[in-house]
């Protein structure tokens, strides 16, 4: 992979965002809370909590807070990669929408 593509993965229009979301894998029973960075039509990045990251892989169920209701991002979101932050007690995660 050429240093371009390591440094900017996603190359359409991101949108910053600052919306609560809550996820979680499927057939599991969690529920866990984060807030959207950015979305893109190819892929979204959130903060969550490291303790509860999800791992590199992992295929989410992702809702986002619209008003008054939770709605359900309906495509795939798999995990593309998931970065401790500088204090260690936050995860940068990165993933793709299919």
């Amino acid at each position: 992979m050429d240093m371009d593509n390591a440094l900017e993965r996603r190359r359409e229009e991101r949108f910053l965002s600052n919306d609560p979301i809550r996820w979680k894998r499927p057939g599991k029973i969690e529920d866990e809370k984060g807030w959207l960075i950015d979305t893109a039509d190819s892929g979204m990045g959130f903060l969550t909590l490291q303790s509860s990251a999800p791992e590199i892989g992992d295929v989410l169920n992702i809702r986002r807070q619209d008003g008054d209701i939770w709605a359900t991002i309906e495509r795939t979101v798999r995990v593309a990669r998931s970065t401790p932050t500088t204090n260690g007690q936050f995860a940068m995660v990165g993933c793709t929408l299919q």
